[in-house]
């Protein structure tokens, strides 16, 4: 009988999550990851054919917790997309390397795939037509993930001194660090929705 593998797949994505989250990108290798996990490096080869393929299923699975939610039974479109973009900035915060990572990876999830069609067909079932229905996603998650980059932000390396006087009143003020906090967020994601009410839902003179 052939022995069994000392990991599974799922414990050894877990790691690599744990790997990106508390050392970075770059440290993510197949060396780094078995050595975490007690194994050696060819143990890793028993579930990926190579390190792009553990960092598909490593994007994969963060995306994961964005959208694999199904949506409420709340009858909202507002609602949901406010939800979404909620789980863009909190799944960020938890894995704050993450954008790099993402930003370079087709998703392959059935998973979320299922839960971004759950939530456009909420749109539709409202009355939206595709168009406006994608639309409205897409602006939606184009500032949840903006304001999630934000929000970890570490600011300048230097003090912007004299010469640019009107940052360095910014940094003196509420943000110190130009990041997002949470009210700045909720009320960028009510205007937000207010505008995409006005402009783009059904029944609005556009």
């Amino acid at each position: 009988m052939p022995r069994p593998p000392l990991i599974s797949r799922t414990a050894a994505v877990s790691e690599a999550v744990r790997v990106l989250d508390e050392e970075g990108i770059g440290a993510l290798s197949m060396r780094r990851i078995a050595e975490r996990l007690g194994v050696t490096s060819p143990s890793l080869y028993k579930h990926f054919r190579d390190l792009d393929d553990v960092l598909d299923a490593v994007a994969d699975a963060i995306v994961e917790e964005i959208t694999s939610r199904r949506p409420e039974e709340t009858g909202s479109w507002r609602h949901e997309l406010a939800e979404l973009a909620r789980r863009y900035r909190e799944t960020f915060g938890r894995h704050p390397h993450a954008a790099a990572l993402l930003m370079r990876r087709p998703l392959r999830n059935e998973s979320s795939m299922a839960g971004l069609n759950a939530v456009l067909q909420v749109l539709l079932d409202h009355g939206w037509n595709p168009p406006e229905a994608t639309r409205a996603l897409l602006l939606v998650e184009s500032y949840a993930f903006g304001a999630a980059l934000t929000s970890v932000s570490e600011g300048f390396a230097d003090e912007p001194g004299d010469a640019h006087p009107a940052l360095a009143m910014a940094l003196a003020g509420t943000h110190p660090r130009l990041r997002l906090g949470t009210d700045d967020f909720e009320h960028g994601l009510a205007m937000l929705l207010d505008g995409i009410d006005r402009e783009l839902s059904p029944g609005q003179d556009h």
